[in-house]
């Protein structure tokens, strides 16, 4: 069943989930449901403004009533939880689980998950992230049903043949909001834009949103025909020099790369500091672009598929400059 049945956006509102159901209105015919705490807010108001095609559907990730609700008659769904919404590992366990059993228990085709890198994983242990091995962790319990299917001998396993995972990497779009960079006097006298990014002499795996959106499009309509089940997507990876010298090149503006301390990271932001230091010692760690991601497939999949420059050419170095700090 898929065609102009319904297709279910978990995480609708943000700012991944916002692009794939933008994505899905233009090559699909089918409703989008957006489940979502606040319908009235700006963003799901900004959605429904989008399409007569887009149902909000009042609910929450951890009301299994809000779940049975959002899939029923559904045919895919695209599943990306938050997880500085519950603030915990085990809560966004809890949720991705139970959204995945709502899909199984409600007969979806379709379903893709939204994972990241599992950092403990690769790390030997060495380096646990929580947002990102919160998501991991999921993914590993679809893999462990997948077992359980193939250990089974179940032909049609929900969570072999109706689960895919989709591994992503950080936004572009982060340097118009977390990593704007700094409007400053630089080392060498000039004004122009300082990008404080705590990267070492590691390399910042990145991709932008709408191609996140490209490659969940895909999966949903052209299902496991890529070779695989699951797919890890990325776009480009710079160390924290070449991004600055990037954007000047394309921009003019004079630029410099500042290695922020990770210990300044995490005094810097209460309660999720030490996460995101933790992120960038596994990045420091892990060159995960010429380690976990087959970019040749990619790119055969995607021609599109833009790196940095080609982000900041279309319109990402507008946006930068709009959003730099002073």
């Amino acid at each position: 069943m898929t065609g102009d049945a319904p297709t279910v956006v978990l995480g609708g509102t943000g700012a991944m989930g916002s692009r794939v159901v933008r994505r899905i209105l233009a090559t699909g015919t089918g409703d989008v449901r957006v489940l979502t705490r606040a319908p009235l807010s700006p963003k799901a108001r900004t959605l429904a403004e989008l399409s007569d095609r887009v149902r909000l559907v009042p609910g929450d990730l951890d009301d299994s009533v809000s779940l049975e609700v959002v899939m029923a008659g559904a045919a895919r769904a695209f599943c990306n939880t938050d997880f500085f919404a519950t603030g915990s590992v085990p809560g966004e366990i809890r949720q991705g689980r139970a959204a995945l059993e709502a899909a199984r228990a409600a007969g979806l085709d379709r379903v893709v998950w939204s994972s990241l890198d599992s950092a403990a994983g690769l790390t030997g242990g060495a380096v646990p992230v929580p947002h990102y091995d919160s998501k991991a962790a999921v993914a590993a319990w679809i893999a462990a049903h997948r077992a359980d299917e193939a250990m089974r001998l179940v032909d049609d396993g929900f969570f072999t043949h109706h689960v895919s995972i989709l591994t992503t990497a950080p936004y572009f779009e982060n340097f118009t909001d977390k990593l704007s960079p700094i409007r400053r006097s630089l080392r060498d006298g000039r004004d122009g834009l300082h990008f404080a990014l705590p990267l070492g002499d590691g390399r910042y795996p990145q991709i932008a949103l709408d191609d996140i959106a490209w490659f969940v499009d895909h999966m949903l309509r052209h299902w496991q025909s890529w070779g695989a089940r699951d797919l890890a997507v990325v776009g480009d990876s710079l160390t924290g020099r070449e991004i600055a010298a990037t954007f000047e090149e394309i921009t003019g503006v004079a630029c410099e790369y500042l290695d922020l301390k990770l210990d300044v990271l995490a005094a810097s932001m209460p309660e999720v500091g030490h996460d995101y230091a933790a992120l960038a010692a596994f990045l420091q760690r892990r060159d995960v672009f010429a380690l976990d991601r087959d970019v040749a497939v990619l790119r055969r999949m995607h021609p599109g598929l833009q790196t940095f420059r080609d982000w900041l050419v279309a319109d990402g170095a507008t946006a930068v400059l709009d959003s730099a700090r002073r």
